[in-house]
């Protein structure tokens, strides 16, 4: 398996976690993205091909989500959005 392969599913599930316009939910994937990789670090051989397949098989459901969210999420924004004015 190509360190680079890798490198590039993590970044488009970092990517596609960042669409999310809800800061919880999207702060809550951007940590369970971080978290599986790393709790995956050590894997070698086939255990590393499964994680991996896993990986790009979550990349599609976030993908989903994000689209499912953007129809159906609330507009209101979290109060750490929230600019303060000057």
């Amino acid at each position: 398996m190509a360190a680079a392969e890798l490198s590039a599913v993590y970044r488009a599930m970092q990517k596609s976690a960042a669409r999310f316009s809800n800061y919880n939910v999207r702060e809550y994937f951007k940590r369970r993205v971080r978290e599986e990789f790393e709790k995956n670090a050590n894997l070698v051989g086939e255990e590393a091909a499964a994680a991996l397949a896993k990986a790009k098989k979550d990349l599609a459901v976030i993908d989903r989500q994000v689209q499912v969210y953007s129809l159906y999420g609330s507009e209101l924004r979290s109060v750490l959005e929230i600019t303060r004015k000057p």
